[in-house]
């Protein structure tokens, strides 16, 4: 929430799928605007004049170019799978790393977190190593690639962190996955 603001203006810019979140304006003892549809916006004149606004994808463009060309590329997560208490990709994940690998290397100083995950399937301390297996595997081929090593960091989840619960020692593909997230 702005306050006891002059001359001021907030535009609400969705998300790359189109969501937005919602922001309060207020100026003095003003009402408040409530700004929570793409694009809306309200332009503080004054300590209690608060005017409300509905700029469009290019007026946001045209006005605010400078300040949109500034910001950093958004963060994208991908997902690969993998074979049951192996670190072998599945065939249709293997086919996915040449997406991931032109995303980062579309990125000046990319930060990348790979994080290895297993279904419910064996021991914790097993899960432990083979989500760690997979990381590592995934960074491996990352850095066969060219991506430099000191830009990715990994770790290992085990079964902790399931997209699909299930019973214990019940296999399950959808957790048998490498998250990677590039920043």
């Amino acid at each position: 929430m702005l306050r006891h603001a002059s001359n001021e203006l907030v535009v609400v810019l969705p998300k790359a799928g189109g969501a937005v979140g919602a922001v309060v304006v207020r100026s003095g003892g003003s009402d408040a605007v409530v700004l929570d549809k793409p694009y809306s916006a309200a332009h503080i004149k004054a300590a209690g004049k608060v005017q409300p606004l509905t700029y469009n994808a290019d007026l946001v463009k045209k006005e605010f170019s400078a300040a949109l060309t500034a910001l950093p590329v958004r963060p994208k997560t991908f997902l690969l799978y993998f074979l049951e208490a192996k670190d072998e990709p599945t065939p249709e994940s293997e086919r996915e790393v040449a997406r991931i690998f032109a995303d980062i290397a579309g990125r000046p100083y990319p930060e990348i977190s790979v994080i290895g995950h297993t279904d419910a399937v064996g021991t914790m301390q097993y899960n432990d190593q083979l989500s760690l297996q997979r990381a590592q595997r995934v960074r491996e081929d990352l850095t066969h690639r060219g991506i430099p090593g000191k830009y990715i960091a990994i770790a290992g989840r085990g079964k902790r962190e399931p997209v699909v619960r299930t019973a214990a020692d019940a296999p399950e593909p959808m957790n048998r996955r490498v998250e990677i997230i590039v920043r």
